[in-house]
């Protein structure tokens, strides 16, 4: 290994170890397997599966995990599949994934992520929610919260919200309002040092206590936001006891909340620690769980659920009262209605559809959720819905996200791809000859599975699929 440990770094692994710290360097200097979570949003998991395995990637099942794989092979970088492009599955680590598992929201449901980028748990949350309810998706750092939109674009979510705002002003902006809260801080990262070896040699332990006194900052202004009741899961992918169970002890002894158990069956996993360096946990810390990146080949995480057991003192929003609802219409409403009217006649989808959301138009037609459209934010979001289409003089075109997100409910002009060669010239917007009877705009599906938009020309395709910064390669 090309990195030796600080004698800091060192010294907590030998307390918290012992012998077994050698594991832990060890698990550093190999690879984790890929994991991949499917996304359910865009079509049936074993659907989804046969895609990925016919450009040439093999993957295996996760045992306990009915939409998680393995990546055995892949013959490119995976980033650059057009599954991947298509929003079909997030590349993300086991351990990643069990917090929202935790957490455990439901579709209708208010939820927050308060430290919400990239976007691997909200768009996680987002689809076990089938994408009714809302999720509030926050974070402050402007850069990763370009990739959490263009993750949510990708996945096809239309019930998030993006916010920037600081963590710490959230629980008196948002007071009592959430029914689950996911609360993932920066943290020093100790569990993923596999990505970030050179941690090993600079660590401190000064660096750690910084930031555990922001993540208990933000755990206060969680607990502020969540209802009585509600419940708040805890993660980091590091080991410290500083950020992690000092930080719900506190929680603990300074707030209303009971420490509810974490059962993770289907991984080797540790309880919280009791005590540490002659500091001594409540009780119920043990319920709390740990995971070691060497009994899993996991990322190393540390998780912690919490019920809140009574209502908190209030606390005044804001001195203007700042209060904001989407402006919103239905899909009776003109002009938004002969939009979706004609997708209805041009695509034959159900009308009844498109009753179920709320809608926005300007040059573009975007799609909400209900919740979303009916919620009141206390700062404008940066970001939510799906723009499912482009609002031109007369009609209305599908975007390729459009097509994606009514999938298989649209059974009129359509064409199905038959062949991969057929695919590929079609994804890499090549011009096209196929058979079809549809006219104008065609909504193109592989296998029952949508992949985009195009126009029929005097009898030729033209493929209107979103320009990618790499070609895709197929057979």
């Amino acid at each position: 290994m090309p990195y030796r440990a600080s004698a800091e770094l060192d010294s907590l692994m030998e307390k918290l170890l012992g012998k077994e710290k050698n594991d832990f360097y060890n698990c550093i200097a190999n690879p984790l397997p890929h994991t991949i979570r499917f996304n359910s949003l865009k079509g049936e998991i074993l659907h989804l599966k046969e895609f990925l395995e016919e450009q040439k990637f093999r993957v295996e099942y996760f045992p306990g995990f009915e939409d998680v794989f393995r990546l055995l092979y892949q013959p490119y970088p995976i980033g650059k599949s057009l599954s991947h492009f298509l929003g079909h599955f997030y590349v993300q680590d086991i351990a990643s994934m069990l917090p929202p598992r935790v957490l455990d929201p439901q579709p209708g449901e208010t939820v927050l992520d308060l430290s919400a980028a990239p976007g691997s748990k909200t768009t996680q949350m987002a689809v076990m929610m089938k994408n009714q309810g809302i999720i509030l998706a926050n974070d402050i750092v402007f850069k990763r919260l370009r990739a959490l939109i263009n993750n949510l674009l990708r996945m096809g979510i239309i019930q998030t919200a993006v916010t920037k705002s600081f963590g710490e002003s959230i629980g008196n902006m948002y007071f009592e309002t959430f029914d689950k809260i996911l609360l993932d801080p920066a943290c020093s990262g100790l569990g993923t040092l596999h990505k970030t070896p050179e941690v090993l040699s600079w660590w401190t332990h000064n660096h750690c206590i910084r930031l555990a006194a922001s993540q208990r900052s933000l755990i206060s202004s969680a607990i502020k936001a969540l209802k009585p009741g509600g419940i708040l899961v805890y993660s980091t992918c590091t080991l410290t006891p500083e950020e992690n169970e000092e930080v719900i002890h506190f929680a603990k002894d300074k707030l209303p909340v009971e420490i509810l158990p974490v059962d993770l069956p289907q991984l080797k996993t540790r309880p919280a620690l009791r005590k540490f360096e002659g500091k001594i946990f409540h009780s119920e810390i043990e319920n709390c769980r740990r995971l070691y990146s060497f009994e899993n080949e996991t990322e190393g995480f540390f998780i912690a659920k919490l019920r809140k057991t009574a209502s908190l003192p209030d606390t005044p929003v804001r001195k203007d009262g700042f209060n904001y609802q989407l402006p919103t219409i239905s899909h009776k409403t003109s002009p938004v209605k002969k939009y979706l009217d004609y997708f209805s006649a041009h695509f034959d989808i159900p009308r009844s559809e498109f009753s179920r959301y709320e809608y926005q138009i300007s040059k573009d037609i975007t799609v909400f959720s209900r919740e979303v459209a009916q919620f009141n934010f206390r700062s404008k979001p940066i970001k939510c819905g799906l723009t499912i289409g482009r609002a031109m003089t007369q009609i209305g075109k599908l975007t390729t996200e459009g097509i994606h997100f009514f999938g298989n409910l649209l059974q009129k002009n359509r064409v199905e791809l038959e062949n991969l060669s057929q695919l590929e010239d079609f994804v890499n917007r090549r011009s096209l000859e196929v058979q079809c009877e549809g006219k104008n705009q065609l909504a193109f599906s592989y296998r029952a599975i949508p992949i985009g938009y195009g126009l029929e020309e005097q009898g030729k395709i033209k493929s209107q699929f979103p320009k990618a910064e790499w070609p895709f390669i197929l057979h």
